[in-house]
Order: structure tokens, then C-alpha cells, then sequence
């Protein structure tokens, strides 16, 4: 089996610092084709897994834990998939505080303070039934939280139908249309809010696999999810259709060499009726709360080298 070793650990920054996942994991071009299991003779298992940490001490302290897992087991004309990423980033900074107010500092009215600035993770499990070359049955089941992005929980489950729209030696399109489910759970301490929403959804999906060059592939995809029916979030009430999501993402690889490669990749999610924002020691004005932000965006550069 081979082993790579991803040298991330200096660009898992981009990675970390900036991760907040919405309610569903952002998509990651595992869209089912019957290729996928066609040559199989009975029991094929895969699994790969990563991990990174970044740690600095002294004047600079921060601290940065990633990881991933992804499995797949294919048999006939059915694949069940499995993944999982999680990532956690801390820092402490020096802070002034000018006790006795006379705008000069002491050694005394310096401290540090610690901020969680990534505190996520992410589970997906699918399975996939092939009925033709073309055309397939899928069902999904996730899970995830982000209480930064003020959600202490957001699981739920996918189902619909598969089709391979486009297929050639170097290209691959295909598309997904289905329901989604997604149950929130909110990261907030003020009994006045909402606590938790149950949104059912209208799901589209397409994703794109290609080959530039024998070394070089990119991918790309996008997931809209859309509400069908309407909603309270704090008061306000959200009609159908106006709770939309939408999640993107792109990435292109290139083999340096026989055991070298570079991969970069980018993804953003849009979420138009963010959860409430939650901040430790405060209530939400019930005329105007503060919302998390409507979009966050991840771009993550690796170099990726494979022993044996």
C-alpha cells in the first residue's frame, strides 16, 4: 500500500486559521460513477488518512491541529464511502491593560489572552447503488459543528439521483439532484434566540473531474441547497427559496515528479441566513442581532511527497 506524507505543516495556516464550516461539509468531488466499482471482484476496501500541527512558543504562541480520514468500501454495484476532517487553532496574544491610568506600562499590567480561532469538524458516510453505466441512488448522512460559526451541531442526511452527464478519457461531468435535511443546533446562551432550526432543502449538485496534462488534473464543484419550506430564525420570518446555500470548491494538482506533487486548492461557502452570533456575556438585541458571517472561504497549498 502506498504511504504519503503531505509537508503541509508550514501552509496549514491557510488551512486552519480560517475554517468555519456551514451545516454541510464542503463538497468533495465524490460524485458515484460506475467506473468506480465495475473491475472490482468481491470485497475492495481504501483508506487514507492525514495530520498536521503547527506549534510555536514564546512571543508567538499558537497552536494548530488538523486531520482527516477517508474510507471506501466497493463491492458489485455498491460503494459506501466514509470521511472525516477536523481542525483546531489557538492562539495567545499579549494584551495591555493600564490599571492605574497612567498610559505607562508595566510588567504587571501586561497578561495573555487565549482565542479558539478554528474549532471544527466535519463526518459524511454514503452510499452509492449503480442501476446503469450512467445513473445512480445515493444516500448520505452527515455531521459536523463550528460554535465560532455559531453552530454548536449541524447534522442531517442527503438522498436523490446520480447522473454522469459527460465522460472521456480526460473529462468527467456529472450531476445530482435530490433533498437534503440539515438540523442546527445554535451556539448561544440567550434564552430569547433560536435555539435550533430544521431546514429541508431542494439539493443540486455538479461536479467536474479533468485532465490538463498527464501531470496536472483539476476539479471543481458547486452545491446548492434551497429551502422548500418556510422558517423563524429570531423572529424573522424566512420564506421558501430565501434560505439559500451554496458551497464551492476547486482545486488543481501537479506531479513535480515521480514521488513529488503540488496541489492547491480553494473553497467557499455562502450561507444567506447565517446563525446567530454568538459571544459569551451578551443577549441578542431582538431587533437587530448580529448574524455570523454570510461567507467563508478556505485556501489551503500542500506539497505532497509518496514513499515506497
Amino acid at each position: 500500500m502506498e504511504q504519503s506524507l503531505s509537508f503541509a505543516a508550514a501552509l496549514a495556516v491557510f488551512a486552519a486559521a480560517p475554517l468555519v464550516a456551514s451545516a454541510q461539509p464542503v463538497p468533495k468531488f465524490e460524485f458515484g460513477k460506475v467506473d468506480d466499482v465495475k473491475d472490482v471482484k468481491g470485497t475492495q476496501w481504501d483508506a487514507t488518512a492525514e495530520a498536521g500541527v503547527i506549534l510555536t512558543t514564546g512571543n508567538s504562541r499558537v497552536t494548530t491541529v488538523t486531520g482527516g480520514f477517508k474510507a471506501t468500501r466497493k463491492e458489485a454495484k455498491n460503494k459506501f464511502s466514509g470521511e472525516a476532517a477536523g481542525a483546531f487553532a489557538r492562539t495567545s496574544n499579549l494584551v495591555a491593560n493600564d490599571i492605574n491610568g497612567d498610559m505607562l506600562l508595566q510588567s504587571d499590567e501586561v497578561r495573555r489572552e487565549d482565542k479558539d480561532s478554528a474549532k471544527n469538524y466535519n463526518a459524511k458516510l454514503r452510499y452509492d447503488r449503480f442501476l446503469t453505466e450512467k445513473n445512480s441512488l445515493f444516500v448520505a448522512a452527515l455531521a459536523g459543528a463550528d460554535p465560532l460559526a455559531g453552530k454548536d451541531f449541524a447534522g442531517g442526511g442527503q438522498l436523490g439521483y446520480s447522473r454522469l452527464l459527460y465522460l472521456s478519457d480526460k473529462h468527467e461531468l456529472a450531476g445530482e439532484f435530490g433533498y437534503d435535511f440539515s438540523y442546527e443546533n445554535f451556539a448561544t446562551d440567550d434564552p430569547t434566540a433560536t435555539q435550533s432550526l430544521s431546514i429541508h432543502s431542494a439539493r443540486a449538485f455538479t461536479g467536474y473531474k479533468g485532465k490538463l496534462n498527464e501531470t496536472t488534473t483539476v476539479e471543481g464543484s458547486v452545491e446548492v441547497l434551497a429551502n422548500i419550506l418556510g422558517q423563524t430564525v429570531n423572529g424573522k420570518d424566512i420564506g421558501a427559496l430565501e434560505d439559500l446555500r451554496v458551497n464551492l470548491a476547486s482545486s488543481i494538482a501537479a506531479k513535480l515528479s515521480r514521488s513529488v506533487a503540488m496541489s492547491f486548492s480553494f473553497t467557499a461557502k455562502f450561507d444567506r441566513v447565517p446563525a446567530p452570533l454568538a459571544i459569551a456575556g451578551f443577549m441578542l438585541d431582538p431587533d437587530d442581532p448580529p448574524s455570523a458571517s454570510r461567507m467563508d472561504t478556505v485556501t489551503k497549498a500542500s506539497l505532497i511527497v509518496t514513499f515506497l
